[in-house]
């Protein structure tokens, strides 16, 4: 089996291509000799033989006898496959054939009492079980250092109950989001909930790793949209109710929220939706003179109480740069009416905007929002470029499999922060990243509060021929180090993982080091549930 289908993302057929103009772009940005480019591995290599399962025969005719034989896996490539996500250095390792620290089998229950059976069975056996989405994530929490079973939750996807009364819909944890999306826009609602791994993600994956989508500005995170859920853990079942609200001590049902799997297993939950029709979206666009201004706009808006974008982002003037290369507008008519206009390259910055509801309310906001960004300079240059970024939206993320064919690094890390500490934040990782050379470091705001807003670092430069993992680790290390060092969070929305772990307690200090390990000791008394130093438990 090559390496390619288990390391690629998306769709098995979807492979996509970069346009001539876009190819020769990067090729002057990132030279890469037509040797190494050659030698690389594209797909071609078959998979290393793996570890041997260490589960006995006992085990594995009991859990068969649970979810039934055609439902329990031992062969390498499913092995394999639910061993990585989409971390840089495990799809780069998989290109190789080399994925380690794998579980021993893939077990695919289709209801809660047979969790029930496999978590009480691995509990009295010592077995580690590692809950499985859709494999998307990017905080190697996957991996399976200690080995053990791999949850997959794909046959728990039954929308159970929507509820047009309460704006609710309640759904087991194994749906995925266009399946979920579809079924409520039939309907006229929406969840709102549109992460780039939308086509490749679960709700339960949503609520395990307290994700965003690109919407979240308008309709939340996916703690603002969870109402209640169900979770499996080795002590028992816990169920919470999806009151609109209540004080009734901590809501106990996100102590699940961005634990990864190391509580228990989410299996059903409750979420919030909204009413959705897309013709009554307002769009809009603006390029700013620099980024101040664009973040003062977004400030202004944010904190002008009139309303809000659902989609509001912005993007840097590196990035900003780079899209009009790869998007074929570099030196075109309309790039030279900018400059001609004191709109310069290296200096500008591109914002977009989707207000989404009633079409007297889209059309006011929009309406506010040109007024303030006319204020501090920006240029409006309408629907085009928000359309041609939704026509990619999730078809872009692909691209990072044909970069890398190209010999080409590309990673994100992503954080959030205040307003006030955001610019500083920006230069001083920015300064960092770009001190390594030929790296290109693109940075857009894609989720705002009125607080503060996300950062999304992308950071682009060709590979290191002879260390490309060990450089690849120390460089992302020192991004890491600097967006702590500034007032960042660690995460905004893609977790902590495995990745992160040796920075959480300087994040959340000695005592909610301990705190955690309490609750962990509380669902897990053995320690079953993904362990090998996930959240920063040990």
């Amino acid at each position: 089996m090559q390496t390619r289908s288990i390391y690629k993302w998306g769709s098995p057929d979807v492979e996509e291509k970069l346009p001539t103009h876009t190819l020769d772009f990067l090729n002057n940005q990132f030279p890469i000799s037509k040797e190494f480019k050659s030698s690389f591995p594209k797909g071609e290599l078959s998979l290393k033989p793996l570890k041997k399962s260490k589960l006995s025969p006992a085990v594995i005719t009991k859990l068969k006898k649970i979810v039934g034989n055609a439902n329990v896996t031992l062969d390498d490539v499913s092995r394999a496959k639910h061993s990585i996500g989409k971390f840089y250095t495990e799809i780069y390792k998989a290109r190789f054939g080399e994925v380690t620290d794998v579980v021993d089998v893939v077990v695919s229950p289709k209801n809660e009492t047979e969790i029930e059976e496999i978590l009480s069975l691995a509990n009295a056996n010592r077995i580690p079980v590692i809950p499985f989405g859709a494999g998307s994530t990017v905080t190697k929490a996957l991996q399976a250092p200690k080995g053990g079973i791999s949850l997959d939750l794909s046959r728990l996807n039954r929308i159970i109950e929507f509820n047009a009364i309460d704006s609710t819909v309640t759904v087991e944890a194994g749906v995925y989001g266009p399946e979920l999306e579809k079924h409520l826009n039939e309907r006229g609602y929406t969840c709102g909930h549109f992460p780039q791994s939308f086509e490749f993600s679960t709700v339960g994956g949503w609520i395990a790793a307290k994700g965003a989508g690109q919407a979240s500005t308008g309709y939340g995170k996916i703690e603002d949209i969870l109402l209640g859920l169900t979770a499996i853990t080795p002590s028992g079942k816990f169920e919470s109710k999806p009151y609109p609200a209540a004080s009734i001590g901590p809501d106990m049902f996100r102590l699940f929220l961005g634990t990864e799997g190391s509580f228990g297993v989410i299996t059903k939950a409750t979420l919030k939706i909204r009413k959705y029709h897309s013709e009554n979206s307002a769009k809009g666009s603006f390029i700013f003179k620099n980024f101040e201004k664009a973040v003062e706009t977004m400030r202004e808006v944010m904190q002008g109480g009139f309303g809000k974008p659902h989609f509001f982002r912005i993007q840097d003037p590196e990035e900003t740069d780079i899209s009009f290369h790869m998007s074929g507008l570099h030196g075109g008519k309309e790039d030279l009416f900018l400059r001609f206009i004191g709109y310069k390259p290296m200096q500008r910055s591109l914002m977009h905007i989707i207000i989404d509801g009633d079409p007297s309310y889209t059309k006011e906001v929009l309406k506010k929002i040109k007024k303030i960004a006319k204020r501090n300079g920006g240029f409006s240059t309408g629907e085009s470029p928000v359309n041609k970024w939704l026509h990619q939206r999730y078809s872009s993320a692909y691209l990072r499999d044909y970069l890398m064919d190209e010999g080409i690094r590309i990673d994100t890390l992503e954080t959030a922060v205040s307003w006030s500490n955001l610019h500083t934040l920006w230069e001083n990782t920015r300064a960092y990243i770009k001190s390594f050379e030929n790296t290109s470091c693109m940075v857009h705001i894609s989720h705002a509060y009125e607080n503060g807003a996300n950062l999304y670092f992308i950071f682009i430069s060709p590979m290191d021929k002879q260390n490309e993992v060990s450089s690849f680790v120390n460089f992302h290390k020192g991004i890491i180090d600097s967006i702590h060092a500034n007032g960042g969070s660690l995460s905004h929305h893609h977790g902590i993982g495995r990745m992160l772990s040796p920075w959480m307690e300087k994040e959340v200090g000695e005592e909610g080091i301990r705190i955690l390990s309490s609750l962990k000791k509380t669902f897990d008394p053995k320690g079953i549930m993904n362990p090998g130093g996930l959240l920063g438990i040990k």
